[in-house]
């Protein structure tokens, strides 16, 4: 199987991703860009692989970076023909809605970043593939206790120190994140 079939396993989410960095209507497009850019520039799909799925870190990089680039000519573009009216401030919303979301997540790797190795990696793992718990038990000969107490301190520390941030994100209030 190649790169693209593996990707296009995946499609649905990766739409979800790029609405939410702010694509809009142009999700779709972006993604099948990405597609032909990593068609183009990876030559060997495992670089991009772990453990027979796309590494979800990657793409999401990889969709955060075409949405900006696309966000920024944006402005640039000219328009012929019939003009569709629409909501500039919505759309500006949407676009802070997004950068919020990017900024909270970007939160939530440096408070990581700041745990111990052993969470650190566990906390990776289970949140950059599909692999459950379960399967990380089975692949790492970690007791399932362990990953579970693990991803539950984990999880208590990162809401402890984003929670403000969050609400705000929740309450539409993403520029004061």
């Amino acid at each position: 199987m190649n790169l693209l079939h593996l990707l296009a396993e995946y499609h649905k989410e990766w739409l979800k991703m790029a609405h939410k960095f702010g694509a809009g209507d142009y999700a779709e497009d972006i993604v099948q860009e990405m597609y032909i850019r990593l068609n183009k520039y990876i030559d060997k799909p495992e670089r991009i692989m772990y453990k027979n799925q796309p590494n979800k870190l990657f793409i999401w990089v990889t969709l955060r970076n075409m949405v900006r680039t696309f966000q920024n000519k944006k402005d640039l573009m000219v328009y012929t023909g019939d003009m569709v009216e629409y909501d500039i401030a919505e759309e500006e919303y949407d676009l802070i809605q997004a950068q919020g979301f990017e900024k909270i997540i970007d939160k939530v790797w440096d408070i990581m970043k700041d745990q111990h190795w052993y969470d650190h990696k566990m906390f990776e793992i289970y949140h950059t593939t599909n692999m459950s718990m379960r399967d990380i038990e089975k692949e790492t000969g970690i007791s399932l206790f362990s990953i579970f107490d693990t991803l539950r301190k984990s999880k208590e520390y990162v809401h402890e120190k984003i929670k403000e941030d969050y609400e705000d994100y929740q309450n539409g209030e993403s520029e004061r994140i």
